[in-house]
């Protein structure tokens, strides 16, 4: 997932907005399906929370407590799979994505999404 406008990035220790124009790598799916996130790996502790948009590697989702920084790596689970993620983006307080994160996975192939879903981004 690329950073869009307002949205905070890891460089050198900051953490400089992106005004750069979006640039998508691959299809995406607008579609709220609630998940689990593990913002500590080495924890069995969850928290619910729901997607905004999903892709083969990514997804959009609102931000659960416990999610501090960009490069945090967390759990996501759908039903019954579980990757690994990593926080790309976190959205700045006072933009449109306040209270959203980007998160890229970590294990390209153990996708969580159902066969069905899957189908749906790939026609997207």
């Amino acid at each position: 997932m690329e950073p869009k406008q307002g949205l905070s990035v890891a460089s050198s220790g900051a953490t400089p907005v992106i005004n750069a124009p979006e640039k998508r790598h691959e299809k995406r799916l607008h579609l709220a399906v609630p998940v689990k996130v593990f913002p500590d790996v080495s924890s069995f502790e969850s928290q619910n929370c729901c997607t905004y948009e999903i892709s083969t590697n990514g997804a959009r989702l609102v931000a659960p407590p416990g999610i501090k920084s960009v490069g945090q790596t967390i759990y996501v689970q759908r039903q019954n799979r579980r990757a690994r993620y990593k926080v790309i983006w976190i959205g700045e307080s006072g933009t449109s994505r306040h209270g959203q994160v980007g998160v890229e996975t970590l294990e390209p192939g153990n996708v969580i999404w159902e066969p069905e879903i899957k189908a749906r981004i790939m026609r997207s």
